[in-house]
């Protein structure tokens, strides 16, 4: 539960337009004549007041403001109706659809020089990450935002972009940074009486002390972010807050929980987001589990996982519900089958972002020197062509002059031409130098993450589940048992062995304790060994790498082995490594069934290799078609 609150925030970050009489709006629009402007203003104004609980005359009235916004030629407008129908899309949680219209309404800010209306658009594609789980892209958004808003002046706008940002690193259990970002916000939100900036601060901070199990707190918070919901009439908040109150007051045996609880899921589904509604049936799971109304906690956790089960914080706790509702309720089968789910969604999602990594991505913000120094260039290149355009009119106005003005004018031209040339080059190094080292630092992160939770899971989780199992065997030593007891019993035993061993298995795949001791050439042969039909081959000096290219090339190999093995259906899978002074060469060749490079597009699993390798400078070549398998190969210079 504790995890699934940060979703709201990120959730309802957009703009707050207070809600107005729609019908009474559309009475406006269809009785009086108006101007287009007054028009666009209209239809503006019907579909902020719709967005929040209706989502069909929202896109209707979004999609007449954009038509007339387009054959007025009004840039501006254009831009917000798209920008609606990312707001739209993103609600329904179909992000690709989402993110077409806020790049669309992201150009059209641009082009009419407005910058509010430009921060507004990168505020909603940084939401669009923040529901996906993806907190880099959307920290990056929010700082561009932020970064906008002190440039223009707004500095009332900047409270609710503090908070989003602040509900990132709550999600990420970085409170202390959280709070920094809050206070911020809520200074502002006081100095201006900003009552939506209020609600948005005593809902993070609310959200925040129930984290820190400091519930007298997060209660005095959250039922004063509840009360300014209720008054300007926010359901998006007010279902958000209700879910802090039905967790507070379960926690406390209150009744009063289950009337939270209702008033959660009757708001999200009338709001009707996904991502709402699933957080609002698990935490009536968590209600019912607290009460230990164990098959009412099954139900909720299965509808919520119905509705959405790809949101790691959400899918996690829903599968403890699931697994400690069968352990009660004594279906062995059903538990272990919801610890395997589980590890394996703990696995999926392993490369999430790290509270590390999000730290190193506000330096982007930081930073802004060193963007301002590719600016500056920008402009002396600009200067140095205008410089040499002035040279050459001087040069045909002096033709006649002596032969002397005319080789200093001349030379002049030519310095300005390799200043020029110079500028050009600072520029494209400074670019190369940024993007390397963004992608080398995200490499390290997701290394350091990686080997965290490997040891997390082996030393933590493992260690609990023998000790799991050591009580068990004491409790059957002093226990008397008849025949059928003893083989239940020795049933569940196996089952939690196979829970270690899966759990060990996910651990090792992690970071292979093997790669860490013995380097590149025996992790890989001991998980060549491990998968049916491959082998391995190793040329060359049999030497040490760089601790970071080892695990980029073993995670390179992994991916390519994993794409093997479920997808191409191969039986036969060759994976070859060779080492010799200068390069690093990976190969790995199958005889799965292939594909059509020209109309197939690489999946998610060859982009991040694609990744890994460019931060490496490496190269990497596909050779494939259909039914005859694929070779994939990796090569990668060795620094000296």
């Amino acid at each position: 539960m504790k995890k699934i609150i940060c979703l709201f925030a990120v959730l309802s970050g957009i703009l707050i337009v207070k809600a107005q009489n729609a019908d009474s709006l559309i009475n406006i629009l269809s009785t009086t004549n108006l101007s287009s402007d007054k028009q666009l203003e209209l239809y503006n104004k019907i579909y902020n007041t719709y967005i929040y609980y209706d989502l069909k005359n929202a896109s209707i009235y979004a999609e007449k403001g954009l038509v007339l916004a387009r054959k007025d030629g009004n840039k501006l407008m254009e831009s917000k109706f798209n920008a609606a129908f990312g707001r739209i899309y993103n609600t329904k949680t179909s992000y690709d659809t989402a993110l077409v219209y806020w790049e669309k309404a992201l150009d059209l800010a641009i082009k009419a020089k407005n910058k509010k209306q430009e921060a507004s658009v990168y505020l909603g594609i940084g939401n669009l990450y923040g529901r996906q789980e993806n907190a880099i892209r959307a920290l990056e958004y929010f700082t561009k935002v932020l970064s906008i808003y002190e440039d223009i002046g707004s500095e009332k706008d900047c409270s609710m972009v503090l908070c989003n940002i602040a509900s990132i690193h709550r999600a990420m259990d970085n409170t202390e940074r959280a709070i920094y970002y809050l206070e911020r916000a809520k200074n502002i939100t006081e100095k201006f009486g900003d009552t939506d900036g209020k609600m948005q601060v005593y809902f993070e901070l609310g959200a925040i002390y129930y984290v820190q199990n400091k519930s007298d707190q997060a209660l005095e918070y959250a039922l004063k972010a509840h009360e300014i919901s209720r008054n300007i009439g926010n359901k998006v908040y007010q279902a958000a807050i209700s879910e802090i109150l039905l967790s507070v007051y379960a926690e406390r045996d209150d009744d009063r929980a289950f009337d939270y609880a209702n008033d959660c899921l009757s708001l999200s589904t009338e709001i009707g987001d996904p991502i709402m509604m699933a957080g609002a049936w698990n935490s009536l799971s968590n209600l019912y589990r607290i009460r230990k109304h164990y098959e009412e906690c099954e139900t909720a956790a299965l509808k919520a996982w119905e509705i959405d089960s790809t949101n790691l914080n959400t899918g996690i706790n829903i599968l403890q519900n699931l697994t400690l509702a069968n352990i009660a309720m004594g279906n062995k089968d059903k538990a272990s089958k919801y610890l395997t789910n589980y590890a394996g969604i703990i696995n999926k999602h392993i490369d999430k972002t790290s509270r590390e990594l999000l730290t190193e991505m506000e330096v982007k913000y930081e930073t802004e020197k060193k963007e301002l120094r590719i600016a500056a260039l920008e402009k002396e290149k600009q200067f140095y062509i205008w410089l040499s355009i002035a040279g050459a009119a001087v040069l045909l106005l002096a033709f006649g002059v002596l032969f002397y003005r005319h080789r200093l004018t001349e030379q002049k031209r030519k310095v300005a031409e390799q200043q020029r040339e110079l500028a050009e080059q600072k520029v494209k190094q400074l670019e190369q130098e940024k993007q390397l080292i963004a992608a080398q630092a995200e490499l390290e992160g997701e290394a350091a993450e990686r080997s965290r939770l490997a040891r997390d899971l082996h030393d933590g989780l493992g260690g609990l589940l023998s000790i799991v199992k050591l009580n068990l065997k004491d409790m059957k030593s002093y226990t008397v048992m008849d025949g059928t007891d003893v083989d239940r019993f020795g049933k569940a035993l196996d089952v939690l062995d196979q829970s270690i061993g899966e759990l060990r298995r996910v651990a090792h795949h992690l970071m292979p304790e093997s790669l860490m001791r013995y380097g590149l050439h025996v992790s890989l042969e001991d998980y060549c060994r491990a998968i049916p039909g491959a082998s391995f081959h190793y040329y060359g000096s049999d030497t040490r790498l760089d601790s970071r290219l080892e695990v980029l090339i073993y995670r390179c190999a992994y991916e390519l082995v994993n794409n093997a093995v479920k997808h191409a259906g191969a039986s036969v899978i060759n994976v070859q490594l060779m080492v010799d002074d200068g390069l690093v060469s990976l190969t790995v060749h199958d005889n799965g069934r292939g594909f059509d490079p020209s109309t197939v597009t690489s999946g998610a699993g060859l982009e991040n290799i694609r990744t890994r390798v460019s931060a490496y400078n490496g190269k990497i070549h596909i050779h494939t078609a259909p039914g005859k398998g694929t070779e994939v190969s990796i090569e990668i210079e060795k620094d000296e």
